[in-house]
């Protein structure tokens, strides 16, 4: 199991970095000896699950994961039966609708349908969205344990934008009226000038797992 905790922590660094990491960067980042962590990069070269760029001989992730994020996209409940209603909603909406479901304990991405306005927002299918800071994964998150909101209240919350809300007890409040509205609003909170609405989508078991948003300039969806 130990060889297969690193596999994992040397991709979840690689995914996080645009530019690629050296062998150095990333011995130093998962603490491992260079001599192990080559004979791990070279299995993962060699299945495709990264890549090693000739010049700059850094390390980055290969097309293996691209095709595994596609088969995962392609059985994802959720997203075969929310796409129809996303596209219908962009079209009556006319601004960016995206989807988003509760995995690992993180709200991700999982589908956009992009509006075909000049001034718009962009979503990447994988994002992952703040719990304080995103109408989506607020959205999700309201609905959860008293525990699994503590947990995450208490491990921190991201400051995207100075109107992001950074305070546990302003963040409680927040999602109880949540509750109340039945919907979550997100005002420059994530990025400046952009607002989001979303609305929780429950399972058959009562559960909330996954949300629908629409987002775009603020100077459009006011009130």
């Amino acid at each position: 199991m130990q060889s297969v905790d690193r596999i994992v922590t040397i991709l979840a660094l690689l995914s996080d970095s645009s530019k690629g990491m050296g062998i150095t960067e990333l011995s130093e980042a998962c603490d491992l000896p260079k001599s192990t962590l080559h004979r791990i990069l070279t299995s993962l070269v060699h299945h495709d699950f990264a890549v090693q760029d000739a010049q700059s001989k850094k390390y980055r992730l290969g097309s293996a994961m691209l095709r595994l994020g596609a088969k995962y996209l392609n059985q994802n409940d959720v997203r075969n039966i929310a796409r129809p209603f996303l596209e219908q909603a962009e079209k009556e909406l006319r601004e960016t609708v995206y989807l988003s479901v509760l995995q690992g304990g993180r709200v991700i991405c999982v589908d956009t349908v992009n509006t075909s306005h000049d001034l718009k927002y962009f979503l990447s299918v994988g994002k992952e969205m703040p719990f304080n800071a995103s109408a989506a994964a607020k959205a999700i998150l309201a609905y959860q344990s008293e525990e699994f909101i503590k947990n995450v209240l208490d491990g921190g919350l991201v400051q995207s934008t100075e109107k992001s809300i950074v305070d546990p007890a302003r963040m409680e409040k927040h999602l109880a009226s949540i509750r109340i509205l039945g919907y979550s609003v997100c005002e420059g909170e994530m990025a400046e000038g952009a607002t989001a609405i979303s609305a929780p989508l429950w399972d058959w078991q009562g559960q909330v797992g996954a949300s629908v948003s629409v987002i775009g300039p603020s100077s459009r969806l006011q009130g």
